[in-house]
């Protein structure tokens, strides 16, 4: 009894932490009889070996019952002995993740002591443990598959639709909603794993228990391979064909798609027995990879590129030019030049004009190319996993995962002209685990008396994962000024002189200066930049002019520092547009992760708990106008001349000329001008002009500037954005800044620094399940509780960006003071917000608010806040009215409140006999907030200029679902079975976009906790096993997904058109009404089991097979618009008005068909007998879209059409189209861009593989 009380307390204490009893782990149970009396067998030794190495065991009880827990999913053999009767081994037992597998069985006697009764496991056609629903896929239906990521597996399971970009979502949730782990590790970052390392890929769709939480849409479990006792490895190559000279991919499709994937395992280290042979391994090790290399990465149709002979004429001649006239009105002003000569000031100075040549192509200029230009895709991913079996009863595994990948980032605007200078993203995940399980031995022994407490077992796990990210332009990198140079500019300028005669002075008095001459040296940084420039140059030099001005370079069509080349029509980026972006991301999670299990009587007892710290930062500038901030920031203290006092005269052919100084107001001086003297070596506090356009571009760096003026007041005008670094790109170390640090903190110059903290939320949750049989119904139930602290800043009130007063302190302010207005409504409550009729000095209430309520002054309730505002707008009474706009503090903000939910989970299922079964499950789900939530206190700070720009909310509260579920399954013959379930999703506190109406000082937009959604739907399974040559598996799903919303975004156009969020639900984008998903196999196989044609006595088909996963879909949803918008355009022309209903229309009908065809064969090496050597080659033949078939994935909302915005025929952009430079290349170019290629499904694309197992 005390060793009992001991090991239940020993689970209980160290259950510290969650998602392993069992995140990862599975079950095996079952009952042992006699198979002829049918008597149960008590204490029978079982064992689970994969290969040769034991992974788990027990023996039976009394009753001839057994349980045998963790197992880590996988393919086993179980071993069964026992006195008296003949061993038996059955072998492929299947354990599956969080899943129970059963297995009863039958024992012959008999005296063979030294052989084993083999038998082959029948994956059973029905789930006993049926409460959760979804389903998993194992590595042998993986091999044979053509899908090859995770994602594309899990989309093979009913109630789980793959979107065109490739995300998930389940039943109708949104695709943030889904979450990932690989081997119980939650995913950040990229699920790439090598497809040969994968063991299983289960779906959770629903009833998921209570040691998953964090999601609300479902659970996609990725388990990878474990070590091995004995050695094997793999290697497969995968290929479409290469790129030629030219780019282009030249074999069996035009993509170049090539992957090439290794895997080995087995033993390291050897334990030995007391004779020093190998006895059994002590440490075991799996490792994989994957190299891939993609001229193409996602394959679509209509791309088309500029001649390169054509394109060679614009880089050598981007420009033609006219003359419009000359300059030559007279003035007062005059400069002296270098011969000392008096000169007007407006001598005479062309007025030139320069118009692109690229606005003069069509469309004999363009050819159409298979494969999108410069988006090649390169990446690297690994896995690597030790196990250690110190003890039976102890295991150890430890290992990491590694993924790599460098992405061309296509754009589809450069497309056209400007395909090479497309940015570049490099993006690194790695992950790290150990992992320890302790199992107490509880097995019954012959003559004692029966523990109450069996197959206890504690697990404890803490697993560390990183994720890097940069992009930026793959020349410039990190050389911010480079992005924008140009070339050098030398302005030559010249005192400017006024006449002046008054009985003060006679003469000509300086005015100024005035800029005579402008040179250029034209740089290789962006030579195609460069070429507009001096396009210009040379067609000045032969007007015998030269340009005055960098505004008189401008006007003419060159460019200058600071200017990329504009876009052709509004259409597509000119020729040298360089890679706007500079940008680098870092996340990091730390989590500690375990639990403890006992079976406790029949109950199945599991507790845990999971920590987790999260680390997020991010740093991004928009590198190109850097050099108009620099130019705008140099020399501002230097504009103005102290003509209060005459610095020099002197006399020209007799006419006197007056200078003055420069007046240096040193308190105007800006940060970067500071800085950039002493990096020059000149005098900080001197008067000396810079000219920055002169100043090699390596000479700047970022930290020359202050933080405000990188900001530049906000909105879309900020060149930098950051939060965890510093706002010159580096980590901020030491202690955690402060919202107080934002508004306060001084560098040792006294500027302001305007430190923003890392992203650092904290998740703790725990969880209790019980899982136990009554009455042949078995249960789940558990309860989790989660706790969310976002770690923030946030406001305290979301639409007063300020501090304001409430009703309770008016209500017991003095009444001699400025804050007393009389009696208040008995209806007002005291933390209601006080709004009056003057920010400045208020006089009056003009009414309330209580949170989203708005009241007048008698405390009625009003439902437009317009009734109460001031002639100069909404006033909310505020501590410090001044302490608003730019002058805002932290006075406005509060740390976040923690929330903690409560997420009862109950399921089960019935068996009413061996071949049905009812089966049932509530769940109450939440999840953190997965986007538009981390605090950016520069948007508050600059409100007011950042127009519809949309604000995040640190604020956001976990969103919540509540599900249910009804099922049931049978089975149809002896090989198939066919399941059905009902489900009811309720989705609240959803994100979305919102206008805060007289919020103060300025209306704006935000997000909130503001949706709710339904989804109801029925899923069909199908499951036909191996019958003949045949398997299938057949899904269809039946979904109604409605909501306020369908994204945190979906709102965003009608808010910020002055429209009210709407607050009735109406179908989502994810409203796939009809799904069908299937997965066929036809299949030989060889020898005696051949049943194919023959040549000569040759099976020519053996063990070959054809694989097919189709997946047909009705049309999801989209809205009408009532006209065109003009949806080419970089920046749309219009504002779209809704025709109809929101999501009112439907897209066609989307059908697709995946193939994987192969053929094994054996091969032999070495001679005959035991040490001839084996191997496996598999030749495949993988088509994606075998038909080819065009599926539409999107349409332009005014025309339905996938390739037709209905701009060029509609009436009133005549005008418009007209007017242009030349209305056919308009055209043209208008009918190129609107075709998007993204509108269809990738074509057909076919690779082949060699795969060697030995």
């Amino acid at each position: 009894m005390l060793r009992n009380l001991y090991l239940l307390g020993l689970v209980f204490l160290l259950s510290t932490s969650s998602l392993l009893a069992q995140v990862g782990a599975g079950t095996l149970k079952g009952k042992l009889t006699d198979s002829e009396t049918g008597e149960p067998l008590p204490f029978v030794n079982i064992v689970l070996q994969s290969g040769d190495q034991q992974v788990a065991g027990g023996s039976t009880d009394f009753d001839g019952n057994y349980t045998i827990k963790p197992i880590p999913p996988g393919s086993y053999n179980v071993l069964i002995s026992y006195v008296g009767y003949n061993a038996k081994r059955i072998e492929g037992v299947i354990i599956n993740n969080s899943k129970i597998t059963f297995l009863d069985i039958d024992m012959d006697s008999g005296i063979k002591l030294t052989e084993f009764e083999v038998v082959e496991y029948s994956v059973p056609l029905i789930d006993k443990d049926g409460g959760s629903t979804g389903g998993t896929v194992t590595r042998e239906d993986i091999a044979r598959m053509p899908g090859r990521s995770a994602t594309s597996i899990a989309a093979t399971v009913g109630g789980v639709q793959e979107t065109s970009g490739g995300d998930i979502s389940i039943r109708g949730a949104r695709t943030d909603n889904t979450y990932y782990y690989i081997d119980g590790i939650k995913v950040r970052g990229s699920s790439n794993l090598p497809k040969a390392a994968i063991e299983e890929v289960s779906v959770l769709t629903g009833g998921i228990p209570a040691n998953y939480g964090d999601a609300t849409g479902g659970i996609i479990a990725i388990t990878t391979r474990g070590a091995s006792s004995q050695y094997f490895g793999s290697i497969d190559v995968l290929t479409s064909g290469f790129a030629n000279e030219d780019g282009d991919g030249i074999g069996l499709d035009r993509f170049s798609q090539t992957q090439v994937e290794g895997v080995i395992s087995g033993p390291l280290i050897w334990k030995k027995d007391a004779e020093g042979n190998k006895d059994k391994p002590l440490i075991g090790f799996f490792a994989s990879g994957n190299y891939r290399d993609f001229l193409d990465g996602r394959p679509t149709i209509g791309n088309y590129r500029i001649k390169q002979s054509v394109k060679d004429q614009l880089v050598n001649n981007p420009l033609d030019f006219s003359l419009i006239n000359f300059d030559v009105n007279p003035s007062a002003d005059v400069y002296i030049n270098d011969q000392g000569e008096l000169v007007n000031a407006t001598v005479v100075s062309p007025s030139v004009q320069g118009i692109s040549n690229s606005e003069f192509l069509n469309s004999s200029d363009w050819e159409e190319v298979p494969a999108r230009q410069n988006d090649r895709q390169q990446g690297v991913s690994a896995t690597l996993k030790f196990d250690v079996a110190t003890a039976p009863n102890f295991d150890v595994s430890f290992g990491g995962t590694y993924d790599w990948e460098k992405d061309n980032l296509y754009n589809y605007e450069n497309s056209l002209l400007n395909a090479q200078n497309n940015g570049e993203s490099t993006d690194q995940t790695w992950r790290a685990f150990g992992r320890f399980t302790q199992r107490f031995n509880s097995d019954a022994v012959q003559g004692e008396e029966e523990g109450l407490i069996k197959n206890a077992f504690y697990s404890i796990m803490v697993d560390y994962s990183r994720r890097e990210r940069v992009r930026q332009d793959p020349i410039h990198k990190d050389k911010l000024f480079n992005y924008g140079y140009v070339g050098s500019f030398e302005t030559q300028t010249a005192p400017n002189y006024r006449f002046r005669q008054d009985t003060s002075a006679f003469g000509f008095y300086q005015e100024g200066l005035r800029e005579i001459a402008t040179t250029f040296t034209p740089s290789e940084v962006n030579s195609d930049l460069a070429s507009y420039t001096s396009a210009l140059y040379n067609y000045y030099n032969e007007l015998g002019f030269v340009p005055r001005t960098l505004n008189d370079i401008q006007a003419a069509g060159g460019l200058i520092n600071g200017q990329a080349a504009p876009s052709v029509y509004g259409l597509y980026n000119a020729i040298g547009r360089p890679y706007n972006n500079y940008a680098f991301f870092n996340q990091n999670q730390f989590r500690i992760t375990g639990s403890g299990s006992a079976d406790i009587g029949d109950h199945a007892i599991t507790l845990g708990f999971e920590f987790e710290q999260y680390t997020e930062r991010n740093f991004g500038a928009n590198p190109i106008e850097l050099w108009i901030q620099a130019r705008g920031l140099a020399n501002r203290h230097l504009q103005e001349f102290d003509k209060s006092s005459v610095a020099n005269q002197f006399d020209v052919n007799g006419t006197t000329f007056f200078t003055y100084d420069r007046i240096n107001d040193l308190a105007s001086q800006t940060t970067f001008d500071r800085n950039l003297r002493i990096s020059l070596g000149m005098d900080p506090n001197g008067s000396e002009l810079i000219n920055v356009d002169g100043l090699d571009p390596d000479v700047f760096e970022l930290d020359m500037f202050s933080a405000d003026e990188l900001l530049r007041q906000g909105g879309t005008s900020s060149l930098v954005n950051y939060y965890g670094y510093d706002y010159k790109g580096n980590v901020l170390t030491g202690s955690r800044p402060t919202i107080v640090d934002f508004f306060n903190e001084r560098d040792e110059n006294g500027v302001l620094t305007r430190p923003i903290a890392a992203f650092e939320p904290v998740y703790i949750a725990g969880y209790i399940m019980d899982k136990f049989a009554f009455d042949d119904i078995i249960f789940n139930v558990g309860v989790r509780i989660d706790r969310f602290d976002a770690n923030q800043s946030v406001l305290k009130d979301k639409y007063v960006i300020g501090d304001a007063r409430t009703a309770g302190e008016i209500r017991n302010a003095d009444p001699e003071s400025n804050l007393f207005f009389g009696e208040l409504p008995n209806n007002v409550g005291d933390d209601w917000v006080v709004y009056v009729n003057d920010l400045q000095n208020p006089t009056a209430i003009n009414g309330y608010r209580d949170d989203e309520t708005w009241y007048n002054a008698q405390g009625v309730v009003i439902s437009d806040p317009r009734a109460i505002k001031t002639a100069s707008g909404i006033a909310p009474l505020l501590r410090d009215p001044s302490a608003v706009g730019e002058n805002l503090t932290s006075d406005a903000f509060e740390d976040y409140k923690p929330q903690i939910n409560v997420m009862p989970r109950v399921s089960f299922s019935f068996p009413i006999s061996d071949e049905a079964v009812f089966f049932a499950h509530y769940d109450i789900l939440t999840q953190r907030p997965t986007g538009q939530n981390i605090t950016n206190p520069a948007d508050y700070l600059f409100i007011q200029n950042l127009g519809n720009r949309a604000v995040n909310n640190p604020n956001l509260r976990p969103t919540k679902t509540i599900d249910y579920e009804l099922g049931f399954q049978q089975v149809l013959s002896r090989s198939s079975s066919l399941k059905i379930s009902a489900f009811y999703r309720e989705t609240r506190d959803e994100i979305q976009a919102r206008r805060l109406l007289e919020a103060f000082p300025v209306t704006y937009t935000s997000f909130d906790n503001f949706d709710f959604g339904t989804t109801k739907g029925l899923t069909l399974t199908y499951d036909l096993r191996r019958t003949g040559n045949i398997t299938l598996r057949l899904a269809y799903t039946l979904q109604f997904a409605s909501a306020t919303g369908s994204s945190a975004g979906s709102s965003l156009n009608l808010v910020n058109s002055g429209e009210p969020n709407l607050r009735v639900i109406f179908p989502t984008d994810r409203d796939q009404r009809h799904v069908f998903v299937g997965t066929f196999d036809y299949r030989y196989g060889s020898g005696k089991d051949y049943n194919g044609p023959t040549i000569g006595g040759s099976q020519i088909f053996a063990n070959a097979g054809l694989n097919l996963v189709g997946n047909l879909g009705t049309g999801t949803p989209y809205s009408q618009q009532q006209r065109a918008t003009g949806e080419a355009f970089i920046n749309t022309a219009g504002s779209p008005q809704l025709e109809g209903t929101v999501n009112g229309s439907r897209l066609p009908t989307q059908f697709r068909i995946n193939a994987q065809i192969d053929k094994s064969f054996q091969l032999k090496f070495g001679k005959e007998g035991e040490e001839q050597k084996q191997a496996s080659l598999n030749v495949y033949l993988l088509i994606n879209n075998l038909l080819n078939t065009q599926n539409i994935f999107g349409v332009y909302r005014y025309t339905g059409n996938a390739d037709d915005d209905g701009y060029l025929a509609s009436p009133q952009f005549a005008p418009g189209i007209e007017s242009q430079i030349d209305p056919q290349s308009f055209r043209d170019m208008y009918a190129l861009k609107v075709a998007t290629p993204f509108n269809y499904s990738s074509p057909r694309t076919i690779q082949l593989g060699v795969r060697l197992d030995f």
